[in-house]
């Protein structure tokens, strides 16, 4: 109750604030119109239109960060921040788009029941938690007889994906947010060509938005006289909100059901090194074979049939051979904007208050929101030794200084930050206690965390777990550790923009 108690009178204090605020700006804007009659008319209905919308924003179920960066945005620049908010804040799924996904779901999703005697087998009772609450957000099992090979390089992920392509013989599906011409690509597309002529059924979806400018001009065209099924995933439409928010940021390449390759890795020559951006390029992701792959298999058979309106039949793309793994655990998750579970943010938040001796975890882009800094925090201040891997280099120099302006909260209480100083760390991997990873295709920012369709795989009681965490130590190595000292004396002028940036973070 008394928890209870406190979140109202928050709110209310909240709504106090904001009222307080709105009736100084409506003074100020008194003096500054000179009393004219129409202009002050004029002001006060603005500003009464942005009160409304600002305990509209209250209200909603948002995180608080996001919250008060719209009060601030709307109430600051009212004529233009209510017209802003409206197109682009208010994140709402249409409603003709949630029910399609949901009839998608009840043929994919909701087919998967969890195996309980694999549930049953886990003795470790955190462990077993945060397995059923991921399945719980997610709707995805968790699987036994898959076994994991961490791939550190982006070149590692494309001679996998190579090798796996070669063995198909019934289908094989990829999905992918960037695709750029190059010799990556040129390698993929000749593989997926010779496949497709030995009579392999392929699909392969592409975010329209991420490949925009990097898309050969003929790939649908050569797609089509090679037989390959080729499709935009959320093509540009009027609803600009929908065509830049909700994007298809997954990464995967699935084979037969049998064999798959996930993670931060797109189609482009940078992810192999083959392009020079940004210094050296460092990217992950996890190779799967056996069970745990009909769970990718599903992800992209829902966004496929979401994208198309076709109706496939989900067993058929089912593997049949599963390797013996012993005790090992995986279990791919996704997320995405149709999902107000938040399975990534609250996966990943279960983690950090689990974690008892170490947590690290790579991503080029630090945007926190106030619930993934307190934990990070809380597992800090209770004696985990948190460090956290940002690139040296960055590839956007806004987000990459947005990025700086998180630091000072986390140093200050003891979590390590590390650059990268060879160049620029893409990937998205964690590992924490010897015990439990995540590879995947999730940037710890609100854009990830809110409005994008994002994929992880979990993996549990594994040696790929030790290979994870000896990467990560040898990323450290090769990384300049930032200090609070060093911080602290950044400049005040420069502080203040990072204060900015924190502020319109949500809003990027």
């Amino acid at each position: 109750m008394r928890s209870s108690s406190n979140h109202y009178q928050n709110r209310f204090r909240l709504i106090v604030n904001v009222v307080l605020i709105a009736l100084q700006l409506g003074i100020i804007g008194l003096v500054i119109l000179q009393f004219s009659e129409d202009a002050v008319v004029a002001y006060w209905i603005i500003e009464g239109v942005a009160v409304f919308v600002v305990l509209n924003i209250v209200y909603r179920k948002k995180t608080a960060a996001y919250k008060i960066s719209w009060i601030i945005f709307v109430l600051a620049f009212p004529a233009v921040g209510i017209v802003i908010y409206f197109i682009w804040g208010r994140q709402r799924v249409p409603k003709k788009s949630k029910k399609r996904w949901d009839e998608v779901n009840q043929r994919t999703f909701l087919r998967l029941e969890q195996n309980q005697a694999v549930l049953e087998s886990i003795d470790d009772k955190s462990i077993r938690k945060q397995v059923e609450l991921v399945h719980r957000l997610s709707d995805l099992p968790v699987w036994q007889n898959t076994r994991t090979t961490y791939l550190k390089l982006g070149e590692d992920m494309h001679r996998a994906n190579l090798a796996a392509i070669k063995t198909a013989k019934k289908f094989i599906f990829l999905e992918y947010f960037i695709v750029t011409g190059g010799k990556m690509y040129d390698e993929l597309m000749a593989a997926l060509y010779e496949r497709a002529a030995a009579g392999v059924e392929i699909r392969m979806l592409v975010d329209e938005m991420g490949s925009l400018s990097t898309l050969p001009k003929d790939f649908y065209q050569s797609c089509a006289a090679h037989g390959i099924k080729s499709i935009p995933y959320n093509p540009f439409s009027p609803s600009l909100f929908k065509f830049i928010s909700f994007r298809d940021h997954r990464k995967m390449t699935i084979v037969d059901g049998r064999v798959a390759i996930t993670g931060g890795i797109n189609i482009g020559d940078e992810y192999i090194n083959q392009k020079v951006r940004f210094g050296h390029w460092k990217d992950m992701a996890i190779r799967l074979e056996g069970a745990a792959v009909f769970s990718l298999t599903t992800m992209f058979i829902n966004m496929w049939d979401y994208s198309t309106g076709e109706i496939s039949q989900l067993d058929a793309f089912k593997g049949t051979a599963a390797p013996e793994t012993g005790n090992e655990l995986v279990m791919p998750f996704c997320d995405g904007p149709m999902n107000p579970r938040n399975p990534a943010a609250n996966t990943y938040m279960t983690i950090f208050a689990n974690a008892k001796e170490y947590l690290y975890l790579t991503t080029p882009y630090l945007i926190l929101d106030t619930d993934l800094t307190n934990c990070i925090l809380l597992a800090a201040r209770s004696g985990v030794d948190v460090r956290i891997i940002t690139p040296g280099i960055p590839d956007k120099k806004l987000v990459y200084a947005t990025t700086r302006a998180f630091y000072g909260d986390l140093l200050a209480e003891g979590v390590r930050i590390y650059e990268y100083t060879p160049g620029f760390i893409h990937g998205k991997v964690l590992v924490t206690d010897d015990q439990v990873a995540i590879v995947g295709s999730i940037n710890m920012d609100y854009r990830s965390l809110t409005w994008n369709y994002e994929c992880g795989t979990w993996v549990c009681s594994s040696p790929t777990v030790q290979e994870i965490k000896a990467d990560l130590l040898d990323c450290i190595n090769a990384s300049r550790e930032v200090h609070y000292s060093d911080w602290e004396q950044t400049a005040f002028l420069t502080k203040v923009g990072q204060a900015v940036l924190r502020i319109m973070a949500p809003l990027m």
